[in-house]
């Protein structure tokens, strides 16, 4: 509103013209039909038209991430509803033993609901193996200390 009443004064235009100039504007339709023509109206213009922009941005950002976030919380609850299946035991048994783990429970659950992938589990996988020197799927005290000495 205030920028209404700055365009009315400024501009010497009524509150009516005001208002559209100002939507026209924000939203950079910009019919030409209206244009700023004083050096204040311009210079005020030129302040306003960037934060008014990145105002409007931020709004349209704001809205995208709630309807991703929405979907994403859609997304998990339905993950965790579910039953599982045998083909999604199979799917779940990283290392094809038999059995899933809690952490092969967990891993597969995060990929269900996307967050995470195949992409970010391979590189953390190369990591643990770093750090489990006597390969036993576990990483000790002792390994972790021959590591830190031979960096």
């Amino acid at each position: 509103m205030c920028t209404i009443g700055i365009m009315h004064f400024i501009e010497g235009i009524d509150w009516l013209d005001s208002f559209y100039l100002s939507v026209m504007s924000v939203t950079t339709v910009g019919y030409g039909d209206r244009a700023f023509k004083t050096l204040p109206g311009r210079l005020f213009a030129a302040v306003w038209l960037l934060v008014s922009t990145l105002a409007v941005a931020r709004a349209f950002l704001y809205l995208a991430e709630a309807r991703v976030d929405k979907r994403n919380r859609e997304r998990a609850k339905k993950v965790l509803c579910e039953a599982m299946s045998v083909s999604q035991f199979f799917a779940a048994d990283i290392d094809n033993n038999g059995c899933v783990s809690k952490a092969e429970y967990v891993i597969y659950k995060l990929k269900e609901m996307e967050k995470i992938t195949d992409k970010d589990i391979t590189p953390i996988s190369k990591q643990f193996d770093k750090l489990d020197r006597c390969s036993n799927g576990k990483i000790t005290l002792g390994d972790l200390l021959d590591s830190s000495s031979g960096d």
